[in-house]
């Protein structure tokens, strides 16, 4: 089977438990697009996501909808393709006439940055670039957690604050594949680590899909850095880590939002143990007030598998939508200024502990500064700091 019907076939299955309302009048329900990898090089992370987002819009319409109105959630798969990923947008505004829509891919979301702009379209971003934060150049982009940049810098900061030998800088290298997500933080954060006094050793580009990542970490070997930061998913981050234990490598390794999941355990066969992640989203079951119904629905309707902190940002993602959209909708303004202008008047939005609280104005679209450092302990994910929370000053801002 192809992985594309593979793909249709998961769809499918949604479909059929009744996640999407299409029957509802056209004036009873919105609808609101989702465009995803379910094919490609990250739909190990993209059908997580998917399965939050679906189950959380199901818990939304169990529970009164928007303001009486159904959320219908229209779902595209564009394979990790920019090509497909333009089409996809393209069908999901023009012809599904989607109020706004989430996209996953930053490749895709940086070619069509400026169409978004032009279109009007609010759109939700798994791509956690900072260059989505200025809404004076992207007016109708956010996103629910700390940027890509941000979160490095507070691995960074965690690095230098718990170092402990005064006779030298910590040594850190980039992990990372050769394209516009893995090259986003490079900048920034080795400015930042310039600054604070974490030295950088040469990049390691790991290119996707991941099956061999020994020549590169026989590389990085050389400079032997005490630490390495993992800008990957799941299914090739998985392959470096058990590179590294094959080859008794000791630099440790911490893993950006994407890499660091509950997968990552499962896929690199224990090798993930006495690894670090920055996190901003809690770990599936984690004992904060918001995951109960996350954990009810999940055994509910997906019994026997595996949850993840994938699947509990996609419902934070669909929770921070309902509600911008129950805002417009409450002042007539459904429409997509309507929705950008609620979205604006977020003011620590409470996802109750599933992420920080979530803040944004109309001159500053950063949601949150705040992560934590955690670490894969006996195939658990733990947390070893509170939240590392940076200043919301402009120095990184936009870049």
């Amino acid at each position: 089977m192809k992985k594309r019907t593979i793909a249709i076939a998961v769809l499918a299955m949604f479909f059929c438990m009744g996640v999407l309302v299409t029957n509802a009048a056209a004036a009873d329900k919105i609808k609101w697009g989702v465009l995803i990898d379910l094919s490609g090089p990250t739909s190990d992370w993209g059908k997580n996501q998917v399965k939050g987002q679906l189950d959380a819009a199901r818990w939304v319409n169990e529970n009164g909808g928007i303001n009486g109105k159904k959320l219908e959630l229209i779902v595209i798969d564009d394979g990790y393709k920019v090509p497909r990923g333009v089409a996809g947008y393209k069908r999901l505004v023009d012809s599904e006439k989607v109020l706004g829509l989430y996209i996953q891919s930053t490749g895709t979301t940086m070619t069509l940055i400026k169409k978004i702009v032009k279109d009007g379209v609010v759109t939700i971003a798994a791509s956690f670039t900072s260059k989505f934060q200025n809404p004076a150049k992207t007016p109708f982009s956010f996103f629910v957690s700390p940027s890509y940049g941000t979160m490095g810098r507070i691995a960074i900061k965690w690095i230098r604050d718990s170092w402990k030998d005064k006779s030298r800088n910590p040594k850190l290298c980039f992990l990372y594949p050769d394209n516009k997500y893995g090259r986003d933080i490079l900048n920034v954060c080795k400015d930042y680590a310039k600054k604070i006094g974490v030295d950088v050793g040469p990049d390691q580009i790991i290119n996707w899909p991941t099956k061999d990542a020994t020549p590169q970490l026989m590389n990085m070997k050389r400079y032997n850095p005490d630490y390495a930061y993992i800008t990957s998913t799941a299914m090739n981050g998985a392959v470096i880590l058990k590179n590294a234990k094959a080859l008794d490598i000791k630099t440790k390794f911490i893993s950006n939002i994407r890499n660091f999941e509950e997968t990552l355990i499962k896929l690199s066969g224990g090798a993930a143990n006495g690894t670090y992640g920055v996190h901003p989203i809690a770990p599936y079951g984690a004992q904060v007030p918001g995951m109960k119904k996350v954990v009810e629905s999940h055994e509910k309707w997906h019994k026997g598998e595996v949850g993840t902190n994938v699947y509990v940002e996609g419902w934070v993602n669909i929770l921070a939508v309902t509600h911008a959209l129950r805002m417009a909708d409450k002042t007539g303004k459904l429409t997509p200024v309507g929705i950008r202008e609620a979205f604006e008047q977020f003011k620590g939005f409470d996802t109750g502990g599933l992420a920080p609280p979530l803040t944004f104005t109309k001159t500053d679209h950063r949601a949150s500064m705040a992560a934590k450092i955690y670490e894969v302990k006996n195939d658990k994910i733990e947390a070893i700091t509170t939240w590392i929370d940076l200043p919301r000053d402009k120095t990184y801002f936009g870049k």
